[in-house]
């Protein structure tokens, strides 16, 4: 759909070309002021309000006691998933990327999984499962349970856990403004240290017709939730990739603070026992 809301901004987005990036510019608008016309089963995205009881989201332990659980409880009420497996949360900030600089802000047009995505939690034998696996197993399920479903869907939670106007906030396009023709399929072997061996999407040019939006000071009381793999999209024939990346704001400018973020993703499975 066209955005008729207001502008937030100009600014220069990496899109794929080949092996390398393209630098291109796009208009983002600004997602609050859009909000009664979003609808996720079309756009792919949607931004609420969610209060947490986490006090410190750089402390991994305390996101893994304490949001893991409202993540699970929020997704299964967002979506109707008869089963929510939630992925450990990712912070990106300046410290965890000098520890592990896949943690840095991702500054290129991507959406994280293609069609391959249902086939790989399906098949147990894929080195996915070593990631997965035990995610299932903490709530009593199998890969066995995974195959079995009748639908999945890949759910994630974009939360800015810092300052207000960071540096690198996140943009994203509406999934149905970009077709499946522009979108080239890549091989992560490795992500954090965990051989996943993943296909991903990168996004080529033109960026003419993608409309793009951003949540300006966005506050820990809020998160954007989006879309990156649903198995019913994938059969109906609609978008289920979701395009987005972090962008260098200008109008935070050139002194804004390094942002700071958490993560989360979420294997929701419908239609199992």
């Amino acid at each position: 759909m066209q955005a008729t809301d207001s502008i937030y901004c100009d600014a220069t987005l990496n899109y794929s070309k080949g092996e390398d990036r393209q630098p291109l510019d796009v208009t983002i608008h600004d997602g609050r002021a859009a909000l009664g016309q979003l609808d996720f089963e079309t756009c792919g995205f949607a931004f609420m309000e969610h209060r947490s009881k986490v006090r410190d989201w750089r402390d991994q332990a305390e996101l893994e006691a304490v949001h893991v659980p409202e993540i699970h409880d929020l997704v299964q009420q967002f979506m109707g998933c008869d089963h929510a497996i939630v992925y450990s949360p990712l912070i990106r900030s300046p410290d965890s990327a000098s520890r592990t600089p896949d943690f840095a802000p991702i500054d290129f047009v991507h959406s994280d999984f293609t069609e391959d995505y249902g086939d790989m939690v399906r098949e147990a034998g894929r080195p996915y499962h070593e990631f997965l696996d035990p995610l299932l197993a903490e709530q009593g399920l199998r890969p066995a349970d995974v195959a079995a479903a009748s639908r999945v869907a890949l759910i994630q939670f974009w939360r800015n856990t810092g300052d207000v106007q960071p540096d690198y906030p996140l943009a994203i396009c509406d999934g149905s403004t970009v077709p499946r023709s522009q979108l080239r399929t890549f091989l992560v072997p490795e992500y954090g240290g965990e051989r996943l061996e993943f296909e991903t999407f990168g996004v080529v040019p033109p960026a003419d017709d993608h409309t793009w939006y951003t949540f300006p000071r966005m506050s820990t009381d809020e998160v954007l939730v989006f879309r990156t793999y649903d198995s019913r999209c994938q059969e109906e024939g609609r978008a289920f990739w979701t395009p987005h990346t972090a962008f260098r704001d200008p109008v935070a400018g050139d002194a804004a603070p390094p942002r700071e973020s958490v993560e989360m993703r979420a294997l929701c499975l419908f239609g199992t026992a």
